[in-house]
């Protein structure tokens, strides 16, 4: 599909994401809302995020998503947050309109939707996050929202992780330790352990064993579906979130707030799952 005059310009700004299927939900979703638009991804380093913006900007450009690593560091360059991009502190959804830059954070309620799917109460819940990042920031404003009984953190970098739950203003519990193979072999009861880091892409191996008593599993890394943190799980007889289900989510959410229209076809799960493969 290519683009042409007529056509309002989207995009993906991230690093490392040629396995992005973001241009295949979206377009997808132009196409049966006969809607005239095109999206394409961006691989942007950080340094280059502000000449990329000025330059879409003078294009026919009306939105953009966001992801790793940029979700934190493009709010410098933006003109103004919604109330909750403002909260969360990361913005994956970029509105450009009247000349102006708008962050919005979609990944709070994409993140939430399949876990309502799967849980009805959380205040009996011990949940474990993998990772401090961009992405981690509105998994947990989504989880503090629906008072989990306790949240533990585990980042490689224990300092980043400190200063994330310092910012984080709750009654829940939470706390935070490094990211090793020796603290998760301490962990015990845990209702949903939720994966925020790319395990997969960069072949780091962390081995879950039954007696963490883990009973859902949420992998926010989407490609290929069937990661070796899922599959571990698997092994466990964990119930399983697919990273896909929450990027589909937050990406409708994307999509309302550009064009005004919330994709109701849910054929693109084909699509989606025919290029993750099994």
């Amino acid at each position: 599909m290519a683009n042409n005059s007529n056509q309002i310009l989207y995009c993906l700004l991230g690093n490392k994401i040629k396995n992005s299927i973001s241009a295949i939900i979206h377009n997808s979703f132009f196409q049966s809302n006969n809607l005239e638009g095109f999206y394409t991804t961006f691989n942007v380093n950080s340094p280059d995020l502000n000449t990329i913006l000025d330059t879409l900007c003078k294009l026919n450009f009306r939105g953009a998503n966001v992801t790793t690593p940029h979700k934190i560091d493009i709010i410098q360059y933006l003109d103004s947050l919604d109330s909750l991009a403002n909260l969360v502190n990361a913005v994956n959804t970029i509105l450009y309109d009247n000349e102006k830059l708008i962050g919005y954070n979609t990944d709070v309620e994409g993140f939430m939707t399949p876990l309502h799917k799967k849980i009805q109460r959380f205040d009996d819940k011990k949940v474990v996050v993998l990772g401090s990042g961009g992405a981690s920031h509105a998994v947990l404003y989504g989880l503090i929202n629906v008072n989990c009984k306790e949240i533990i953190i585990l980042n490689r970098t224990l300092d980043n992780a400190k200063q994330l739950v310092s910012q984080l203003n709750s009654d829940v519990s939470i706390s935070c330790d490094k990211l090793n193979q020796q603290n998760i072999n301490s962990l015990s009861n845990v209702d949903i352990l939720v994966n925020t880091i790319p395990l997969h892409k960069t072949n780091t191996i962390l081995n879950f064993n039954s007696n963490l008593g883990i009973k859902l599993a949420y992998d926010l890394e989407y490609f290929p579906k069937e990661t070796n943190f899922t599959k571990q799980m698997k092994s466990l007889n964990a119930d399983l979130i697919y990273g896909y289900e929450m990027l589909l989510a937050q990406a409708k959410l994307s999509f309302q707030i550009w064009t005004g229209i919330l994709p109701s076809d849910d054929s693109i799960n084909g699509k989606i799952l025919s290029v993750l493969g099994d």
